[in-house]
């Protein structure tokens, strides 16, 4: 399981650590489950699609993505089986890190799901809307 997904509180993992996870998460490849803001947007226009937003329930009450359903990443194991397994999830967090952590650990779950490139900061910077 990934370390943030780990339900851990006697164990830490070093700044290094983190931040190679993050720089491998945010350098995967072009079409490696990720999704453009623009091609999440029109998937949500035409197909029945569940939007997950896996930032801390502070972060999703200032604004978040209509119709986006609020799991902490920290609460997705546990709470996985409120996820639809016959349509595809899009989720997202703030800048990619934690919705790119989601979307591996779904996939190993046997959902359908893209995590958004650069998150809601990607989306807002598409000029893509947002519920505030």
């Amino acid at each position: 399981m990934l370390p943030v997904l780990a339900q851990a509180t006697t164990v830490t993992y070093s700044a290094l650590t983190v931040r190679e996870l993050g720089n491998f998460l945010m350098n995967l490849p072009t079409g490696f489950y990720a999704i453009a803001p623009a091609a999440a947007k029109n998937m949500m226009d035409t197909v029945d699609v569940f939007i997950l937003d896996v930032r801390e329930p502070n972060e999703f009450a200032g604004e978040r993505i209509q119709g986006a359903v609020n799991i902490p990443i920290r609460d997705l194991p546990k709470r996985v089986g409120e996820l639809p397994k016959g349509k595809p999830i899009i989720v997202y967090c703030k800048v990619g890190h934690r919705g790119s952590m989601a979307m591996m650990f779904l996939r190993g779950q046997g959902y359908n799901v893209q995590s958004i490139s650069g998150g809601l900061d990607g989306w807002k910077n598409a000029g893509l809307p947002v519920v505030k």
